[in-house]
């Protein structure tokens, strides 16, 4: 398999540099380029130099292991950084190569089809490896060091993701030795884990043992460490999870971030792109119905238009939150900050309408282009009610790792109002663990054709 992902990689990288040179060719006879076209001979030693930098820079970037438990998304990130230095690699050649220079044209019309083409070839490989997988080919066997909480949830995990190709086979524990638990037979003692492997082999051991015991964990990966299995240890982090886990190695010291969200790096500036256009076009698009609202808030009620209101996004940061004005003036003289109620006597008549249509919602597109929320994400609470919530509600500052938005994964499953704050926090945190602009999309969707006019919303 390793043999045919590299023989994979070798040959994008030459359709690529094929593709270029036909690319260069129509540039030339279509006057594209004032240069003569070069003939391919002068292409050759930047293939070769291709060729002998692929294997080295994937292997470099993990590329060529085993990706049994890793993501196609994290490995075909991996595929697009290691064609990048690749084809910086070899255009710094080109520089100092001065008896073929390549041009930048040239250089740069390689780039894309090399990109497509890798991670392309890298996609078809592993959906079809999947799909043996799934059909019983290519299977590892694994044992699980550990019948308790952890190990089973690890035992699911692994039989509700076939793709992996890794089937567990037994657990290894001190308690229930030749009963069942979850489906897999108890063998035991864990001081017996050498014979045990010995008579009934697998491919794989996961040592998935409680933190209470951890002791007892040490020791049984000092044993295995003398053997040849494929050892792997899965820490217990369940008791403390908050958002997504991500491991990162400083030197030999493995770190694992708790709060790490999906929207970081790349993700942000593209989910920053989208917020910028998307709200500007509706801006625009809205402008008349706008209009027409805030004369209707003008001539139904006295005060201003707007209604600006302190509201916190990410990291606590507070912004004033602009509304269309729903309520009297100084409604909340005499109640302070709380939640507005059916047939709240403080909502003006035609604020009513305009909160369950949540049309008064619609002057946050302004906010979104300052960069105080975004099109999508958990909606913004007051700061005196997050003092409030946050001691009587676990985990809620962790929706504050992300921006605020206009609508959210809680608000078009109905958990607007005075509803359940618990379980729109859990709306939320499933919201920001399973990010991805395609969630963005329907989100957005689904906001337009059934989450704008809501019974809870008054």
């Amino acid at each position: 398999m390793l043999a045919f992902l590299g023989l994979a990689d070798m040959a994008a990288a030459v359709a690529a540099w094929l593709v270029a040179y036909l690319l260069r060719m129509a540039a030339g006879e279509w006057g594209l380029s004032k240069f003569p076209t070069p003939s391919f001979q002068e292409f050759l030693p930047y293939v070769f130099l291709s060729l002998v930098l692929c294997p080295l820079i994937y292997s470099r970037m993990g590329l060529y292991g085993s990706k049994r438990t890793i993501s196609l998304y994290r490995e075909l990130a991996a595929v697009v950084r290691a064609v990048l230095v690749t084809w910086v690699l070899v255009y710094l050649a080109t520089s100092l190569m001065r008896h073929a220079p390549l041009s930048r044209l040239a250089m740069l019309s390689m780039i894309v089809p090399w990109l497509v083409l890798a991670t392309t070839s890298r996609a078809i490989g592993r959906i079809g490896l999947r799909h043996i997988r799934r059909r019983g080919g290519n299977l590892r066997i694994a044992a699980i060091i550990g019948a308790g909480r952890l190990g089973q949830k690890l035992k699911n995990t692994l039989a509700q993701n076939p793709w992996t190709g890794i089937v567990a086979k037994y657990f290894v524990d001190d308690i229930c030795p030749g009963k069942k638990i979850n489906g897999l037979e108890v063998r035991g003692p864990i001081n017996n884990v050498e014979q045990i492997l010995a008579e009934d082999p697998v491919d794989m051991v996961f040592v998935a043992i409680s933190r209470a015991g951890y002791e007892e964990l040490a020791e049984v990966v000092d044993r295995l460490s003398a053997t040849s299995v494929d050892l792997r240890v899965v820490p217990d982090l369940l008791a403390v999870q908050f958002l997504r886990q991500e491991v990162a190695q400083l030197e030999d010291l493995p770190i694992i971030s708790l709060t790490y969200s999906p929207q970081q790096g790349w993700n942000s500036l593209l989910k920053r792109a989208f917020d910028i256009a998307a709200s500007l076009f509706a801006l625009v698009f809205l402008a008349v119905p706008m209009t027409i609202i805030a004369i209707g808030v003008k001539l139904t009620s006295q005060g201003p238009v707007l209604y600006r209101q302190v509201r916190a996004s990410i990291g606590g940061r507070t912004f004033n939150m602009l509304k269309f004005r729903t309520m009297k003036v100084d409604a909340e003289a005499q109640t302070g900050p709380v939640w507005t109620v059916p047939n709240d006597p403080r909502v003006a008549a035609f604020g009513r309408f305009l909160r369950r249509t949540s049309l008064d919602e619609l002057p946050q597109l302004i906010n979104v282009l300052l960069d105080d929320m975004s099109l999508v994400g958990p909606r913004p609470e007051r700061p005196e009610l997050i003092e409030r919530f946050k001691s009587q509600i676990p985990r809620y500052m962790l929706r504050h790792h992300v921006k605020a938005g206009i609508t959210g994964w809680a608000q078009i499953h109905g958990f607007r109002g005075r509803t359940s704050l618990r379980k729109r926090i859990q709306y939320d945190l499933f919201y920001i663990r399973n990010w991805s602009f395609g969630l963005d999309l329907w989100i957005l969707l689904s906001t337009l054709v059934r989450g704008l006019v809501n019974p809870n919303a008054y």
